[in-house]
């Protein structure tokens, strides 16, 4: 092979036996289980692709090749998460929108096998469930209240206060 440098050569060598690692895809999953009005929870899944085991995360250091834990994280809400030894996660947020989970696995260099990122995404709106609803109306309905009570006792005073024959009258 030659080499970046004009006039040296280099030869390939192949790496040692068991050096090699397999890279595969993760399978990274978000789902709401329970919400209300204020707050929902959210069951973020990471599982291996091709076996469908579970991934552990840990925040340990150490390389642990073809360990039980590996490096990584998980990203959701502006929070850094890991899976326990099921591979699943519980996060709960209070702010209603979109959120997107993003894996970042650790180095492939500690790994055995090694993975690439995943993204999943999930939306929780508090008017996505029947209490949320009775919810908007009823507060709606109790901030119209004074309005209709108001327009009520006008039209009733109106009505005292004026001639009989007003509301008879064709223009």
């Amino acid at each position: 092979v030659a080499g970046i440098v004009r006039g040296v050569n280099a030869s390939i060598v192949e790496p040692e036996a068991g050096s090699e690692r397999q890279l595969r895809r993760s399978n990274l999953t978000v789902e709401v289980i329970q919400q209300n009005q204020s707050q929902a929870t959210l069951r973020v899944e990471l599982r291996d692709n091709q076996t469908g085991a579970p991934i552990a995360l840990d925040d340990s250091r150490q390389y642990p090749i073809t360990g039980p834990t590996r490096n990584g994280y998980i990203t959701i809400a502006n929070q850094r998460v890991e899976t326990n030894a099921s591979g699943v996660v519980i996060v709960t947020i209070d702010e209603p929108g979109i959120y997107t989970a993003r894996y970042q696995p650790g180095s492939w260099l500690g790994h055995d096998p090694a993975y690439v990122s995943d993204t999943a995404t999930a939306r929780w709106h508090p008017l996505g469930t029947i209490d949320g609803w009775f919810a908007l109306v009823f507060e709606v309905g109790w901030q119209l209240l004074p309005f209709f009570v108001m327009f009520y006792a006008g039209k009733r005073l109106l009505r005292m206060l004026g001639p009989e024959d007003i509301f008879q009258q064709n223009p």
